[in-house]
């Protein structure tokens, strides 16, 4: 099997050259459903993409999608650009994968505790409800300390506030992680094929 380095060289890495495509396709898959939801606020596809990149190769894959995703999105974001803010997203981002990589496969690549048999788990809701939870709560706090909000005003008006910003994300996500966690995992698995 070949691996590449930056500059070309073949050496013996741990990511394969059949990954490093997948990533890079995963990666355009999460920005580019980004742009195509720009019109539904806060439903977006790229949470759980980077949650199952990170399920299905790992800590290391899933967060660099992650911070990849928001490293081309937020420098190109429709809603304008801030430092404190594009860095805060990536490493909210890069939760997703590094929690799904915690939660990753074995071996032989079959998922560790989750069925592949349903197209639905509620495991992964919960983990979709807890992690979008806190990715809305660290980047509000990093909005508030950049902006000099109070706090408790960043937080309202990211929860309580219409059009309820927190809510559709938590709520949007907690359905797509029970819905479309296990046809994503077989999708990529029938893409990816054998090592």
């Amino acid at each position: 099997m070949s691996y590449i380095t930056s500059r070309g060289m073949y050496i013996n890495m741990k990511i394969p050259v059949r990954n490093i495509c997948l990533i890079a396709v995963l990666t355009a898959a999460s920005i580019g459903s980004n742009y195509a939801l720009i019109g539904l606020p806060n439903i977006k596809l790229m949470d759980l993409i980077v949650f199952v990149t990170g399920l299905r190769f790992g800590v290391i894959v899933g967060a660099s999608t992650g911070i990849l995703t928001w490293m081309v999105y937020g420098a190109l974001n429709p809603f304008g650009f801030s430092f404190p803010i594009w860095v805060a997203t990536m490493t909210g981002e890069a939760t997703f994968g590094i929690v799904g990589g915690f939660l990753s496969k074995n071996a032989s690549g079959e998922i560790r505790g989750f069925s592949l048999h349903s197209n639905y788990n509620l495991e992964t809701a919960l983990w979709g409800f807890i992690l979008t939870f806190a990715y809305d709560l660290f980047t509000n706090i990093v909005y508030a300390a950049t902006f000099g909000v109070p706090i408790f005003f960043a937080l309202a008006t990211g929860w309580l506030v219409p059009p309820w910003f927190g809510i559709l994300h938590e709520g949007s996500n907690t359905i797509l992680f029970l819905l479309a966690t296990n046809p994503l995992i077989r999708t990529i698995n029938s893409i990816k094929g054998g090592e």
